[in-house]
């Protein structure tokens, strides 16, 4: 018999987004869009491998969530002085 978890997985990863999943686990967006659907979930044994890779991708501070983003600085045109 194999290992059932307590809950499903799509259900597990209900606080993450797609874009968190893509990025935390470097893997296909048709993957990741599965996965939170319920259509497509990985083997028993890797979930909780993967559930711990998207839980260190998102550190916390206290009681907040930090998400971190590749998100540059809006350029504003102007020139920086040296």
């Amino acid at each position: 018999m194999g290992y059932t978890p307590a809950m499903p997985f799509s259900d597990q990863l209900a606080d993450y987004t797609a874009a968190d999943i893509i990025a935390a686990l470097n893997c296909p967006r048709g993957t990741a869009y599965d996965w939170k659907d319920g259509r497509r979930e990985p083997p028993a044994w890797q979930q909780s491998h993967w559930l711990a890779l998207l839980q260190r991708s998102r550190p916390t501070q206290g009681n907040k969530t930090v998400i971190r983003t590749n998100a540059s600085r809006a350029s504003t045109g102007a020139k920086r002085k040296r």
